[in-house]
């Protein structure tokens, strides 16, 4: 179950990636729908959810260390979130969603790598 959820969110990321390759201003928009404070929470739980899945599933990997390390960015970020605020939160997902679009593909590149290293460092885990 644990690797079931780890793919899952791997898969969004890619395609969060790949849409933004496609779309850079449909991802700025995508992103923009987060900045509520419901929006904020969803981002906690689904980062501290990543995070301990990752964490869990690490030693049965490709490259444990890595996903760990993964692990402990995405539940610090989880931690950190709420202890931002919601003022400087919206903030900041009000900048990003400004950038240029070269500035989108970039991030979305780096999405689409980490997601695709991801199900890569998984894929012997379901063996």
């Amino acid at each position: 179950m644990i690797i079931l959820i780890v793919a899952v969110v791997s898969v969004l990321i890619v395609g969060v990636g790949i849409f933004g390759l496609i779309s850079p201003a449909g991802v700025a928009a995508f992103v923009s729908v987060w900045k509520s404070k419901t929006g904020l929470w969803i981002a906690v739980i689904v980062r501290l959810g990543f995070g301990i899945a990752l964490w869990l599933v690490a030693p049965m990997s490709r490259a444990p260390l890595a996903l760990e390390v993964l692990a402990v960015i995405s539940v610090s970020a989880a931690i950190m979130l709420p202890l931002i605020g919601i003022s400087r939160y919206q903030s900041i997902v009000a900048w990003w969603s400004r950038r240029s679009p070269l500035f989108i593909r970039v991030w979305s590149v780096v999405a689409l790598g980490l997601g695709i290293f991801i199900l890569w460092s998984i894929m012997i885990c379901s063996r």
